[in-house]
């Protein structure tokens, strides 16, 4: 059959835009599916991995997504729907002129708004399905009346949950003849519930109230005491991000909660040990599939339409009663204490997941075309031919990796046939560093040993599949998981320091970041007094021990001036140093300086920055926050007719994870 889908967009990264991706990839197998946008451009944002054989037509590929290209508002789109000023009359003219034409089997909208447009649409000969991401009841009562009107004139509509689909519009739409059938959103499966342990809590969506991120936070702060050594991470866009970040700072979490301003991907919840729902409400169980879906147990509330639609307690998951900061603290620290636990709700969770399969959602689909086919509305058209480019003049060679226990990695090729070789190239001009790694019989697999990479010079590398004829193709990003690369053991046998992670560019490609230096200090605490900060880390590669370390502060702006800030402490190959904020007052010269940290011993050599490296991090910066410590001058530090300011430093990580400080007169 030839299955359309619509949606707003393909260019960026959001929920909607996943949806249709997953969707997709759930009916190619067995179809010809066309993705139909009517905002913003043909090429799908490269984090959607949408399959290579799917076909993607864009309705206005020159109107960005949020742009309005007509003033006048649509006249198919409910008033009052959420999504009611996505569109104007423009898109209107758009989605008529390309459904009368469309020569669809089955068309499939995944949104209110589109599903609205859909039932006044003529397309002939084709089926018209509704997917409902939202619970009925959501919709503003002046929509639903008219909502429950147009939904009339659909063949199907699919709500995600079994509680919205008992909704009194819902039995109303079935007594007019329209098969309402819930099916889960498609989720990718992890491979196997084996997987690194990462000491690592995910807590993912929207930064909106009633996602009570704040739950998290505090219910995370009350785990430290008794189970030190967990990380937090907050990801999700939104618009209480600011006060997040003022949440983590008063309760001292700056060294471990991360905040990443970005939609959510299966690698972040394959990444984490546990996953954390803390919301008041929930359109559907998404949240919760997703992290079950990559073997990652979930404590949850007990919302409706959410979890406890697919969990039961103790199996796959720990649910909690919504608001209880007590409660999902203990259910964390539950999770925290007990690996064997952890391990056996890893197997449930993936079971779980599988009734959301992007195989299992095919054949449900697969089930819901066959009986609306068979139904007395209109007449079933033919398979289109041609439209869109073949999908064999369109797969993009992907690598996927993941972090093994010993540090390699595990690369899976797609979209390649006759790899020979995985190739490793520096990159930049007068860069000639090049390492190669076989690809296993079959030309799917590599195994990267990331002692070979220990060639590279510290910047940046491509990645490579190379034919059995020397022709090179440049490997497009595709899932990395890198749980397992928080692990630094695998350092140990090596006399400098070396690590390698692999990230997406803005084009969707592979590249590796690679630090290489013959000596490093690792930052792993930064605790506050008063008047100091205290920075404490590992040391490796090659330092003279035998006499003192130093901490040093160099000003970055000119007069350019190293300070020595203190002596450093040293015991096993970890490190402890104080840095005064006197110091950092008495070089201070202007308003605001910045200052990097560094570490030299008796040597006498180059200095050595202080870094968070060793991690799974590309780019720290605008994840990981410090707060400012403040305090007034001293009397008398620039004599007694200078009036004293109010001064704050403030330690942040550069784009190469190096830590600096900035120091900045108040007024």
């Amino acid at each position: 059959m030839n299955i359309e889908i619509l949606v707003h967009t393909l260019a960026t990264d959001s929920l909607g835009a996943r949806a249709a991706a997953r969707l997709a990839q759930s009916l190619v197998a067995r179809h010809q599916v066309t993705v139909v946008t009517v905002r913003g451009a043909a090429a799908p944002h490269p984090a959607l991995r949408l399959p290579g054989n799917v076909d993607v037509l864009a309705l206005a590929p020159s109107v960005a997504p949020g742009d309005r290209d007509d003033d006048e508002t649509s006249q198919l789109v409910i008033a009052g729907d959420p999504e009611f000023r996505r569109y104007n009359r423009a898109d209107d003219g758009r989605l008529r002129k390309h459904l009368s034409a469309s020569g669809a089997d089955v068309v499939v909208a995944l949104s209110s708004a589109l599903g609205a447009a859909l039932a006044q649409c003529r397309v002939p000969h084709a089926r018209r399905i509704a997917r409902q991401p939202a619970p009925v009841e959501r919709l503003p009562e002046s929509v639903r009346a008219r909502w429950t009107e147009l939904y009339r004139e659909l063949d199907a509509v699919v709500p995600l949950t079994r509680g919205d689909a008992a909704a009194p519009e819902y039995q109303a739409l079935r007594a007019a003849g329209v098969e309402v059938r819930h099916i889960a959103e498609p989720m990718l499966l992890a491979e196997s519930p084996d997987k690194p342990t990462t000491g690592v809590v995910i807590s993912a969506g929207r930064l909106v109230s009633h996602r009570r991120v704040e739950v998290a936070l505090h219910a995370f702060a009350q785990t430290r005491a008794a189970q030190p050594g967990w990380q937090l991470r907050v990801v999700g866009t939104g618009p209480l991000r600011r006060e997040m970040r003022e949440l983590v700072t008063a309760l001292g979490l700056h060294d471990d909660v991360l905040l990443f301003d970005r939609e959510v991907g299966e690698e972040d919840f394959y990444d984490a040990d546990i996953a954390l729902v803390t919301a008041e409400r929930l359109d559907s169980a998404r949240p919760v599939l997703e992290a079950l879906a990559q073997a990652t147990p979930v404590v949850a509330t007990e919302t409706p339409f959410g979890a406890p639609e697919v969990l039961s307690e103790g199996h796959g998951g720990l649910l909690v009663p919504v608001g209880d900061v007590h409660a999902t603290a203990r259910a964390l620290e539950h999770y925290m204490a007990d690996e064997r636990l952890r391990s056996a709700h890893r197997a449930q969770a993936l079971r779980i997941a599988g009734s959301a399969s992007t195989e299992t959602v095919g054949d449900a689909y697969e089930e819901l075309f066959r009986t609306v086919k068979a139904g007395a509305r209109g007449r079933w058209g033919r398979r289109r031919t041609g439209g869109g480019a073949p999908a064999e003049d369109r797969p993009l060679p992907t690598a996927d990796c993941r972090v093994l226990p010993d540090g390699a990695w595990e690369v899976t090729l797609r979209g390649v046939s006759g790899a020979r070789t995985l190739r490793v190239k520096e990159e930049g001009k007068g860069r000639k560093g090049v390492v190669d790694f076989a690809v296993e019989s079959g030309g799917t697999r590599a195994r990267i040993d990331t002692r070979a990479l220990a060639v590279l010079g510290e910047g940046r590398a491509d990645v490579y599949v190379v034919d059995g004829r020397g022709k090179e193709r440049r490997l497009r990003h595709g899932r990395c998981t890198l749980g397992g690369a928080r692990d630094i053991g695998h350092l140990s046998d090596l006399n400098h320091f070396h690590w390698v992670l692999p990230y997406a560019t803005e084009g969707g490609y592979l590249r590796l970041r690679v630090w290489s230096r013959p000596s490093h200090a690792e930052l792993v605490t930064v605790d506050y007094s008063d008047t100091s900060l205290w920075l404490t880390g590992w040391l490796h590669g090659e330092w003279q021990l035998g006499g003192e370390l130093m901490l040093l502060l160099r000003r970055r702006q000119e007069p350019a001036r190293t300070l020595a800030a203190g002596r450093v402490r040293f015991e096993g190959g970890w490190f402890g140093a104080e840095l005064n904020m006197d110091e950092a007052m008495r070089a201070r010269l202007l308003m605001r300086e910045n200052w990097d940290v560094l570490l030299t011993d008796s040597r006498g050599g180059e200095p050595v920055r202080v870094a968070r490296i060793a991690d799974d991090q590309v780019v720290r910066r605008d994840v990981q926050r410090f707060p400012e410590l403040v305090r007034e001058e001293p009397a008398g530090l620039f004599g007694p007719d200078v009036d004293r300011a109010v001064v704050g430093l403030r330690p942040y990580f550069t784009a190469d994870n190096e830590l600096s400080l900035v120091v900045t007169e108040h007024h």
